[in-house]
């Protein structure tokens, strides 16, 4: 199903197609063990096409301590410490929900705190007692429901008025799949992550097609504070030419698992 959305949807693009990132999550949280009687679910969703945003954060608790104080926590890109979201207070059963929505068109009072922005950042989220005690936590980012999906035309930036580039994320299930194709007037294209070159691909006729992400790359499941992806046209005549890279920012893709395939046509 990645494979064919994420080909479908480059194949049909246009050289000025918006950038699609989608992230999601349904992750069981897990109880401490002397609490064995507590249950919570997270559900992590976010949406990105072009200036379009939409990011929702569902947390449900329950059998904890009725009427008593907790507070929300979360680990976020990759501090490993946990910070302070929210208090909250649960009902008369011991239950609690905890929803925050953020849109680009629709202010919320439950807008999403900015630290947790975007949602695909949060890590892990944990709920603790009023003595620090956490009594629920879950890993979001090695949950087996964890999808991940990002596809994207490369902006031309250069002198090449016959670039042309695209790149395809997917993961899920703690795997990784990548796809990467370029053409144009340059003998070599070199594929950077964070700015640093990581691999260079000498282009035959119809350009590069890569299949697999490079070895000698970070893996997308660690967790750098941002991802830039771009590649830069190299070869003989590109200090004559003073060509600019051609570049798009992944927006932290790289927290969530993957699986994808990317087809492009000129």
């Amino acid at each position: 199903m990645i494979v064919l959305f994420a080909g479908a949807l480059i194949a049909q693009a246009g050289p000025r197609a918006a950038t699609s990132i989608r992230y999601s999550v349904d992750a069981a949280m897990t109880p401490a063990a002397y609490n064995s009687a507590a249950s919570g679910r997270v559900q992590a969703y976010s949406k990105k096409v072009g200036p379009s945003n939409h990011h929702r954060l569902r947390i449900h608790a329950a059998g904890l301590d009725p009427k008593t104080d907790y507070t929300v926590l979360a680990q976020i890109g990759d501090d490993t410490r946990f910070v302070v979201v929210t208090n909250f207070t649960t009902g008369p059963r011991g239950t609690a929900r905890v929803v925050y929505v953020n849109t680009s068109s629709v202010s919320s009072r439950r807008a999403l705190p900015e630290m947790l922005n975007p949602v695909s950042s949060v890590r892990a989220i944990a709920i603790a007692d009023s003595n620090g005690n956490v009594v629920l936590s879950t890993d979001l980012h090695h949950a087996e429901s964890m999808q991940f999906e990002l596809t994207s035309i490369f902006d031309n930036t250069g002198n090449d008025a016959a670039a042309i580039g695209c790149v395809a994320v997917a993961c899920q299930g703690g795997g990784v799949q990548f796809r990467l194709f370029a053409a144009g007037q340059s003998s070599q294209f070199t594929f950077c992550v964070n700015d640093a070159p990581v691999e260079t691909y000498t282009a035959g006729v119809t350009g590069i097609s890569v299949g697999a992400w490079p070895g000698s790359a970070p893996s997308p499941l660690d967790p750098p504070q941002s991802l830039l992806a771009q590649l830069r046209r190299s070869g003989r005549s590109a200090k004559r030419r003073a060509l600019r890279p051609a570049s798009i920012k992944l927006d932290r893709w790289q927290y969530a698992p993957a699986n994808f395939l990317v087809l492009c046509r000129r």
